[in-house]
C-alpha cells in the first residue's frame, strides 16, 4: 500500500492527469478506468477534460455505480463538464459506461486504473457495511436498500471489481475532513470488511495507494 498526501484537494487534478496521461504513452488501445460519483467526481472530470484531445478520444470511462432516483450521479458528471464536452464533440457520450439494472456484465476487459471516493463509513461504489461477503458472481448488482438515500442504485460488486481490477492500481480519495475517521481505521488494517467495506482492497491483495488531503 502507498498513501499520498494532498496540500490541497485540487492537487488531484494534476495528479490525475498525469496518471492517465503516463498510461496513454503506455497502451496503445482503449484506456478503461473507473470513476466515482459525487464530490470526488468532480475533480476527477476536471482532470480528464484538461488531457489532450489524442487522449480524450482514447478514453473509456465506467461509473461504478448509479442511483436509479433522485440526483444520478450521470448528472453530476455531466453538470461538471461532460455534458459541454459531449455537446463539443470533445467526447462523445458513448465513452461514458453507466451501470444499469439487469446488466451483470459491465466490461469484459479489464480496467486500467481505478478510482474510488470513500465515505465516511468507509463505504466504496455502493458497497455499504454489512454488504460483505457476497455471494454474487455478477459484475453488477441491484440494490434495493440502501442505507444512504436513494433506496435503489445499482453498482460493480465486490466480484465485478475482482474480475475487472485484481491486478489494477485502485486509488483510493480520503477527501475532506469527514473522511478522517475511515482512513485512519483502514491504514490500521484491523477491520474486515464487513464493518470497513474499503478494507476488501487490503484483505485481497490488490495494489492500492490512498489519496488524501487531510491535515496530520
Amino acid at each position: 500500500m502507498k498513501n499520498l498526501k494532498l496540500i490541497h484537494s485540487r492537487e488531484l487534478v494534476a495528479l490525475v492527469s498525469q496518471q492517465i496521461e503516463t498510461l496513454s504513452l503506455e497502451k496503445n488501445d482503449r484506456l478503461r478506468i473507473a470513476i466515482p460519483g459525487g464530490r470526488s467526481a468532480t475533480l476527477l472530470i476536471e482532470a480528464v477534460l484538461s488531457l489532450p484531445q489524442s487522449t480524450k478520444q482514447r478514453l473509456q470511462l465506467y461509473l461504478v455505480d448509479e442511483r436509479l432516483g433522485g440526483e444520478k450521479n450521470e448528472d453530476t458528471l455531466l453538470d461538471a463538464g461532460f455534458r459541454a464536452a459531449f455537446a463539443s464533440q470533445a467526447m462523445h457520450k458513448s465513452q461514458l459506461v453507466i451501470p444499469k439494472p439487469g446488466q451483470n456484465i459491465l466490461e469484459d476487459e479489464v480496467f486500467d486504473l481505478i478510482y474510488l471516493g470513500i465515505g465516511e463509513d468507509g463505504h466504496f461504489a455502493s458497497l455499504f457495511p454489512g454488504s460483505y461477503p457476497s455471494m454474487d458472481t455478477n459484475q453488477t448488482a441491484m440494490i434495493k436498500n440502501s442505507p444512504k438515500p436513494p433506496k435503489e442504485r445499482v453498482t460493480i460488486t465486490y466480484e465485478g471489481f475482482r474480475t475487472l481490477g485484481k491486478n489494477t492500481p485502485v486509488f483510493l480519495l480520503f477527501l475532506g475532513e469527514a473522511k478522517r475517521n475511515a482512513y485512519e481505521r483502514f491504514l490500521e488494517n484491523k477491520e474486515h470488511p464487513s464493518f470497513l467495506p474499503c478494507s476488501f482492497f487490503l484483505r485481497e491483495g490488490f495494489q492500492v495507494t490512498t489519496i488524501s488531503d487531510l491535515k496530520e
